[in-house]
């Protein structure tokens, strides 16, 4: 039996502004704060590159979101840690010598980064206005999280791989479209629908992105007749842009686990890490969380790697599916996988990216340079906050596995410090 979220139930969670399955996942509903930070950033320009340093720690002040307090008491530990800035690399741009802080300072505009070894903090920087106490918008890195809660899904037996996306959303109109678009299509997110720009800026009005205007929210967009009459297409580059299939998902996991967005996560993913600081999740007018509204702190998001590198180690792996995990760090064997930027034998799966070259090395790419880095072998987690200006180029990702590996020989790995 499917069990799904009554409309009733939902209605009042969200009337009463908190989510509280158990005494470590409490969301409480915050209002939309002033819609405007300072003379010159308002919701027309909030989301632009040259403002997200500001804005992405600040995003209840555009959007109303879910927050969650942090576990506790919220005081960071201080301790001495060693620096990496002085660390030589070699520019992958134009071939010179640089240093470490260059690389993540010119290059990738790096805001802040934490390293974790065996799950402890090895080293971190903050720059450019980051704080560590404030939760900062992952927006299109959020995508392999729900990919990640999809397969937690289909696993606990709230979902079936084989079926198609109309069998969980039952509210939805009938569409020929969702019917013949699997589950398992959606989570390895290979595909996506041909989506117009006239699509894709109504899609973010819908959810409040662009807009003060309080409209019928994300819901009723996504069931606009012959809204999913669209071909699906594999791109024929590497993409990890947002698309409204982001949202299609987030629907397809409250619905299919009787539990709001915001919650299933904290129960899945955060339960083993409490975190730290607090993490809000924006929604739409309606109360409903967009599927590119997490936000955490840089810690509790390294945390987040933290999880997978246990599951994989772990006897009883969690609620991880193992086949998960193998999936990710499998060997691309005779296949010719590629990225443009990275090694050879990289390719997404499930949003995230298995990469090429030393094995069991996965990575979380997100807009702008933010990552999250997972060595499995070594146990090494590397987040990252970034805004670089563009798209996620080639140049993008070849700067950021430079950095990887540079992190991994400054710290993980001393024995092998030398120079390029």
């Amino acid at each position: 039996m499917i069990r799904r979220l009554p409309a009733a139930l939902l209605s009042l969670f969200i009337a009463t502004g908190t989510w509280a399955a158990n005494s470590t996942c409490q969301f409480e509903q915050v209002p939309v704060g002033p819609q405007k930070l300072g003379p010159w950033i308002d919701k027309s320009n909030w989301l632009a590159i040259e403002n997200q340093r500001l804005t992405l720690q600040v995003g209840e002040v555009f959007m109303p979101a879910w927050r969650q307090a942090p576990a506790g008491d919220g005081q960071r530990t201080v301790v001495k840690l060693p620096p990496i800035d002085d660390f030589p690399v070699v520019d992958p741009l134009d071939g010179s010598r640089r240093d470490l802080a260059f690389l993540l300072d010119s290059r990738l505009y790096a805001d802040g980064l934490v390293v974790l070894r065996n799950g402890r903090v090895v080293t971190e920087r903050y720059r450019n206005g980051l704080t560590p106490d404030k939760p900062r918008l992952l927006l299109e890195a959020t995508r392999p999280l729900l990919n990640l809660l999809g397969a937690m899904s289909v696993s606990q037996g709230k979902l079936a791989a084989d079926k198609s996306v109309s069998r969980f959303l039952p509210n939805m109109p009938p569409s020929a479209g969702l019917r013949k678009l699997s589950i398992r299509r959606l989570l390895e997110s290979k595909e996506r629908h041909a989506w117009t720009p006239e699509d894709l800026e109504s899609w973010q009005q819908a959810g409040g992105w662009t807009t003060n205007q309080a409209g019928n929210g994300i819901h009723a967009w996504l069931s606009q007749a012959g809204r999913w009459e669209k071909p699906l297409d594999e791109p024929e580059t590497t993409s990890f842009a947002a698309t409204p299939d982001d949202d299609l998902l987030a629907r397809v996991l409250a619905e299919s686990n009787a539990t709001p967005l915001a919650q299933l996560f904290c129960e899945r993913l955060l339960s083993r890490h409490p975190p730290e600081y607090p993490v809000i999740w924006l929604s739409d007018s309606q109360g409903v969380e967009l599927a590119t509204g997490l936000g955490l702190s840089l810690r509790d998001f390294a945390k987040l790697g933290q999880v997978l590198v246990d599951a994989r180690s772990s006897r009883n792996r969690g609620k991880i599916p193992a086949w998960f995990i193998e999936t990710l760090t499998a060997s691309s064997g005779m296949r010719s996988a590629e990225i443009k930027g990275l090694a050879k034998g990289s390719e997404q799966r499930y949003g995230f990216v298995h990469l090429g070259g030393s094995p069991n090395r996965v990575a979380l790419i997100g807009a702008h340079g933010t990552s999250l880095y997972i060595d499995f072998d070594e146990r090494l987690v590397i987040a990252l906050y970034a805004t670089r200006p563009g798209e996620s180029t080639p140049a993008t990702l070849a700067v950021l596995e430079r950095a990887w590996k540079a992190i991994d020989l400054a710290i993980a790995r001393p024995e092998k410090l030398k120079k390029p």
